[in-house]
């Protein structure tokens, strides 16, 4: 071997053992700052529900006292008034109760109470469970959840190389496209379809891997639907004159998507009997007996 052929063999080592420090060490960063994310975004949420039960909580507790009184004073009236307006600033407020809170501080009327209790400690105890999840998965996971905790921070690291090959499918297309040639415009297409299906599959399977969002009722079903939508783009191995029409599909079910994503709406808002009803069940035989005795807690007319 030649003196040339012996320096060009040592740059090669020396740029091969380059590339890979430098993968380790970019792949250790991405992965500690992953990780870093991914926890401190599981103790703010557990923060959120915290600071949502304790003023559930301290409304909870002023309506079960305002429900076992006959007669509210001045003093306890305000005190409920105001740890029910206090509930608009939780974190997690549902839309139904925050329309139960407006609704008594607009028409101030102790029949709505019972039920507004009714759906504080539903919440409550939805949050509590919730919480329950997060602090066991955080502190106790099981086996499965703990290998893939491990895992997900370097998921990151993976997407990023396939970007970087992306890039350089990219910067081969432009190439393509700046030097003269008798190619098709159906030759040109086929290629560029099938770098938009990969970066649009990219972009669905990310968020749907990685996760992080607080899950609600759907959920599970849209990150299926990302899944699939991103899976489409195995179909290109049948051929790249499929790309085409395997992009337009992608985008019909990511446009499709849309309609799981629209909560329901209420079929209606609770009348006068429903509150009436959940009132019998919820207050005591003595306030029921008297027929629940005018106990407007906003309003100062009556005096103590």
């Amino acid at each position: 071997m030649s003196l040339s052929e012996s320096m060009d063999s040592l740059v090669f080592f020396g740029m091969s053992w380059v590339g890979i420090l430098a993968s380790v060490v970019g792949l250790l960063i991405i992965y500690g700052v992953t990780l870093k994310f991914s926890t401190e975004r599981e103790h703010r949420r557990i923060d959120r529900i915290g600071a949502t039960l304790k003023l559930y909580t301290s409304a909870e507790s002023a309506l079960i006292s305002a429900l076992e009184q006959n007669n509210l004073t001045r003093e306890d009236r305000q005190i409920l008034f105001d740890r029910m307006l206090a509930c608009r600033s939780a974190p997690y407020i549902t839309t139904d109760l925050l329309m139960q809170i407006s609704a008594c501080a607009e028409e101030p009327d102790t029949a709505r109470l019972p039920l507004l209790l009714k759906t504080l400690q539903r919440e409550c105890e939805r949050l509590c469970m919730e919480r329950d999840k997060l602090l066991h998965r955080s502190e106790s996971p099981g086996w499965g959840y703990a290998l893939w905790k491990t895992i997900r921070p370097a998921v990151p690291f993976v997407f990023a190389i396939v970007i970087l090959v992306l890039l350089r499918r990219l910067f081969f297309l432009i190439y393509a496209l700046s030097e003269p040639s008798s190619t098709s415009l159906l030759e040109l297409v086929n290629p560029w379809s099938e770098f938009g299906s990969a970066l649009f599959s990219l972009l669905l399977l990310y968020p749907a891997v990685m996760g992080g969002n607080r899950p609600n009722v759907g959920s599970v079903l849209l990150r299926l639907w990302s899944v699939l939508i991103a899976a489409l783009y195995l179909l290109n191995l049948l051929g790249e004159s499929f790309a085409p029409y395997i992009l337009v599909l992608q985008l019909l079910l990511f446009l499709a998507g849309f309609r799981l994503t629209g909560s329901k709406p209420r079929k209606s808002r609770p009348f006068a009997g429903h509150y009436q009803k959940d009132s019998q069940e919820l207050l005591s035989p003595a306030i029921a007996e008297s027929d629940a005795p005018d106990t407007s807690y906003p309003s100062d007319s009556n005096s103590d």
